[in-house]
């Protein structure tokens, strides 16, 4: 969300209204997970769901607030047709380059989970090491870099990757690569703020409101190119795989 640039004005409107100062440090949902369990933070976005979910029952945070939502989308230079699945499954076949965040953020773990849906639907063999969950091969790069990193090397390698729309709508300009959108159920992409347990609870539940009820007005019109890169909460799942 930082790449996109709607975070930092989400940021800048809210304390503009309020008596306060956000500093925040943009990492992947695995490592702010672990700065909220570390305590070192009032509140996380993070946009995995089932650890979000966890981390909640573990203690970790209060309350899920989902306040967002887009899509998982494939850059590439390569023709794609069908599911996200056909797109990943001819990459695997044809051995074409794809460069993985390999960060373990929101992104990575969707992608680990596309991989792991073609183990069990096309037998494809996959590997579990440090980088997670991938297939072998040469033309598998895992680089443990953000999203902006990922994208700019795929662009400059000629390969392809996973991304959220609105950090590639961001980049699609400066790059010539093809943005690829699929209807899978599995690219559906929220994102949640979640106050830490123990720490400024009170600014935290503040902020939370404010994401939910006057930043779903910047939230919904928000563009990039003339492009919606994010959708409101009242939006329903349909809508959102157009």
């Amino acid at each position: 969300m930082r790449d996109s640039g709607l975070l930092e004005l989400l940021i800048e409107n809210f304390t503009d209204q309020h008596d306060v100062t956000i500093e925040y440090v943009a990492v992947g949902t695995g490592a702010a997970l672990e700065l909220g369990k570390n305590k070192d933070v009032d509140a996380i976005i993070v946009h995995a769901p089932d650890l979000e979910t966890e981390f909640i029952e573990n203690g970790f945070g209060i309350e899920r607030h989902t306040f967002a939502w887009n899509r998982f989308i494939l850059l590439s230079y390569e023709e794609f047709n069908g599911s996200v699945y056909d797109a990943l499954n001819q990459v695997y076949e044809q051995n074409i380059c794809f460069i993985s965040r390999g960060d373990f953020s929101g992104t990575h773990y969707k992608e680990q989970a596309i991989w792991e849906e073609l183990n069990t639907t096309h037998n494809l063999p996959l590997d579990e090491d440090e980088n997670g969950i991938h297939p072998e091969g040469e033309w598998y790069n895992s680089i443990g870099q953000g999203m902006g990193a990922t994208i700019n090397m795929a662009y400059e390698k000629g390969c392809t990757t996973l991304s959220d729309r609105g950090t590639a709508l961001n980049f699609i300009d400066k790059t010539d690569l093809k943005m690829y959108e699929f209807e899978d159920e599995i690219l559906n992409n929220p994102y949640s703020f979640i106050p830490i347990q123990g720490k400024n609870d009170a600014m935290s539940t503040i902020f939370a409101s404010y994401l939910l009820n006057e930043g779903q007005e910047i939230i919904s019109t928000y563009t990039i190119g003339d492009e919606l890169a994010f959708f409101p909460i009242d939006q329903s799942t349909e809508e959102l795989t157009r």
